[in-house]
């Protein structure tokens, strides 16, 4: 049994600010290498249930790599397919966790009301994709897409994000004033923590240096991953010693709201919590025409010898996802995995960045906020120690 991965972030205060940030991941950064040795086919298949968090991204990551490695084609109908089925699980992590975690920073309940109806639609679509249940298969399964089935899940998704805002998504991040609009009314958890960010003038807290990863991920990832025997890289990832941030904020910063809010508050809490509401807006919006570009497709299978190295990126929810896959006789010799917490909690990361040198003043509750806002992939400690005196939150 693997003991439950975590990161503990341990905050200095000394003359009334944060003097220090440490962290400390329990990460299982080298889970991957379990899959060393298996077929290429059947370590995909595994990838969400050795990683359930972010899971369909996982598998999509792994295809990339083993699709690359094993030199398959996949067709237009697949691609779509998988562009539909992320664009989905990118709608789930962020509604859900506004549904879930949201709530818990204003001391309120879960909105499980919200999320059941949401989880049930979103569940709909893989099927109604992939009615024999291969999706992950290298190349593609039996794509048979029933579009009615797909519209009418669509829909109960955008039904239940509305109802869990209290609002049309595009409505909320029309704009800044807008935004502030919907804020203040307060009529659901998401709104209300918006609204105390606006009430406690906590709008450019946790700013620091904006370092975005480029579009298609660092241009030495493919040869740091490969030269990294004893998985520190992977630990601790950069690019020629800068750390990048990656995830929503990162791959929206140029949309007019980001532009707007970051030029007057940075890149604090309220642009990165706006930009996740604007992100679900998107990925959301995006989801019905992809429906038009899918068509019957057969399935395709990995030639049992293949052998070859290849590297898939994936934009999830939380940011760049890599996969490193080296296939010897159709068999995996190496795999690798690569997060996007590794770049956002990293020692030289904008978590750290964005909390050294903050007041003291419930620093503990507002770095929380950030915590959050930056959205990891597991659970996350914070601990205040010095003056005042040592607080917990776990």
């Amino acid at each position: 049994m693997f003991p439950e991965p975590r990161i503990e972030v341990a905050l200095t205060v000394s003359a009334g600010a944060v003097a220090d940030v440490r962290l400390r991941s329990g990460r299982l950064t080298r889970a991957a290498a379990l899959l060393a040795g298996r077929p290429a086919g059947e370590a995909v298949r595994l990838l969400p249930t050795v990683f359930a968090l972010c899971g369909t991204a996982q598998t999509l990551a792994g295809l990339a790599a083993v699709e690359q490695a094993a030199g398959i084609a996949v067709a237009a109908p697949h691609r779509a397919a998988r562009r539909l089925l992320l664009l989905a699980e990118t709608v789930g992590e962020h509604a859900l966790g506004m549904a879930r975690d949201w709530p818990a920073l204003l001391d309120e309940a879960p909105d499980l009301e919200a999320a059941k109806p949401l989880r049930a639609a979103l569940a709909r679509l893989r099927p109604a994709l992939y009615p024999q249940g291969d999706w992950s298969r290298p190349g593609g399964g039996e794509l048979r897409p029933d579009r009615s089935q797909l519209a009418d899940a669509i829909a109960a998704a955008e039904g239940a994000v509305c109802r869990l805002l209290a609002a049309p998504p595009e409505a909320v991040v029309a704009d800044p004033a807008a935004l502030t609009a919907w804020a203040r009314q307060g009529a659901a958890a998401p709104a209300r923590l918006m609204g105390r960010v606006l009430a406690e003038r906590l709008e450019d807290f946790g700013c620091g240096v904006f370092r975005p990863m480029p579009p298609g991920g660092p241009a030495d990832l493919a040869g740091r991953l490969a030269a990294d025997a004893d998985g520190c890289y992977v630990a601790q990832p950069d690019s020629a010693g800068e750390v990048f941030e990656t995830g929503p904020l990162a791959r929206l910063s140029a949309r007019p709201l980001a532009m707007a809010l970051m030029a007057e508050h940075g890149n604090g809490l309220l642009a990165r919590f706006a930009i996740r509401l604007m992100e679900l807006k998107e990925a959301l919006r995006d989801l019905a025409p992809l429906v038009h570009d899918l068509f019957d497709a057969p399935g395709h299978g990995t030639p049992p010898d293949a052998t070859g190295t290849g590297l898939g990126l994936v934009e999830a929810a939380r940011g760049l996802l890599a996969h490193r896959v080296e296939l010897a006789e159709g068999r995996v010799a190496r795999y690798q995995i690569l997060a996007p917490t590794e770049w956002n909690f990293h020692p030289a990361g904008p978590l750290v960045a964005g909390l050294t040198g903050v007041p003291a003043a419930d620093v503990r509750r507002r770095a929380a906020l950030l915590v959050n806002a930056l959205d990891p992939c597991v659970a996350c400690a914070v601990a205040v120690e010095g003056d005042p005196p040592c607080m917990r939150c776990l």
